[in-house]
């Protein structure tokens, strides 16, 4: 029993660390105005927060793990969205589909040069 509430703490807590980040996040673009999602501000945030290790990332292992072992339930809701686009993505499919193929490598080699760069 007392193992189950230490892992509960636990979970809840690095739960809790990752919502006030995006919920300072949120707050922020809702106080500034900012065209930038609260949810990209918190992820900076947290990022920032990890790497001036002002928060320890293995308190956020439990819930990361959680998150990135279910993370492909996420992408349902995505995918259902996108059946009600049908007809503008087959208006647009030429479009869409240069411009994916164009930005997933533009972001492969441009993370590929920075590592080479850092790794020097």
């Amino acid at each position: 029993m007392r193992t189950a509430c230490l892992t509960l703490l636990t979970y809840l807590r690095s739960a809790l660390i990752i919502l006030l980040f995006l919920g300072l996040g949120k707050g922020i673009t809702a106080l500034s105005g900012l065209p930038i999602p609260g949810s990209i501000i918190g992820l900076l945030l947290l990022f920032t927060a990890l790497t001036l290790r002002v928060v320890n990332y293995q308190t956020l292992l439990p819930t990361a793990n959680l998150l990135l072992r279910y993370m492909t339930l996420f992408f349902v809701p995505v995918g259902v969205g996108l059946l009600q686009y049908g007809d503008l993505l087959s208006q647009y499919w030429l479009a869409i589909g240069l411009s994916s193929v164009i930005g997933t490598f533009t972001v492969l080699l441009t993370t590929g040069w920075v590592y080479q760069r850092l790794a020097k």
